[in-house]
């Protein structure tokens, strides 16, 4: 069955890419919950964290950790979020191990129900985020 962020990491299928390296990739959530929510994903495919090679996982900590205070200082989030679900009981939807990490903003409503993404909206965040990264 096709992979939906591996098709993202071959560029096979269109993302809003906010960060990149070797061997992690993070893009905008294509259905955000607050502008700036971004999924950080491995460039290899595991399906969830007890797959991950321990120092695999931490360089993911990592880049979670960058982008977090990019949000704060690039966004001007006043909260960050972090989650990963592992198996569809765990509401985990695509079985590609991802973080979540989702900003905050004071007086700003988490989006119910979740809109598409946005070009504006995309071009803005990205150009917030590069600028501190």
């Amino acid at each position: 069955m096709p992979c939906t962020f591996c098709e993202i990491i071959r560029g096979e299928r269109e993302a809003y890419i906010v960060y990149s390296d070797e061997e992690v990739i993070a893009f905008l959530d294509k259905y955000p919950v607050t502008p700036g929510h971004t999924l950080v994903v491995p460039r290899e495919h595991y399906e969830t964290i007890m797959e991950v090679p321990t120092p695999l996982l931490s360089r993911i900590m990592e880049a979670v950790k960058i982008l977090s205070r990019a949000m704060f200082e690039g966004l001007g989030a006043s909260g960050v979020r972090v989650v990963q679900n592992n198996g569809r009981g765990a509401m985990q939807v695509i079985p590609h191990i991802h973080f979540h990490v989702i900003p905050f903003y004071d007086g700003v409503e988490p989006r119910r129900p979740r809109p598409l993404l946005t070009r504006e909206e995309a071009e803005y965040v990205l150009g917030r985020l590069r600028s501190v990264l």
